[in-house]
């Protein structure tokens, strides 16, 4: 079973309402502060990846799914404008 890795992106409001809509079929794991908004990473399984990124789009959140691992590691846009994701300090 697949499992997709998202980091979402969002003032901390928009993120409670993503939480609300998808804690039940989505795994929130840590949080960081990112700016003015939070970033926090969000496993879920591919049965479920379609919904989570129609809700996240419909709310108006920042995903990027991460590809590859350790220093090949790359943040792929999935919802939202370029450059409002996540931003390594």
């Amino acid at each position: 079973m697949t499992v997709h890795r998202y980091l979402i992106t969002a003032p901390a409001d928009l993120k409670m309402d993503t939480w609300a809509v998808t804690c039940m079929f989505s795994n929130w794991l840590e949080g960081r502060e990112n700016g003015d908004r939070e970033t926090w990473l969000t496993t879920v399984y591919d049965q479920d990846s379609a919904t989570f990124l129609d809700v996240c789009q419909r709310i108006g959140v920042t995903v990027e799914e991460i590809e590859g691992g350790g220093d090949t590691e790359t943040y792929v846009l999935r919802v939202g404008k370029p450059g409002t994701g996540w931003k390594n300090p």
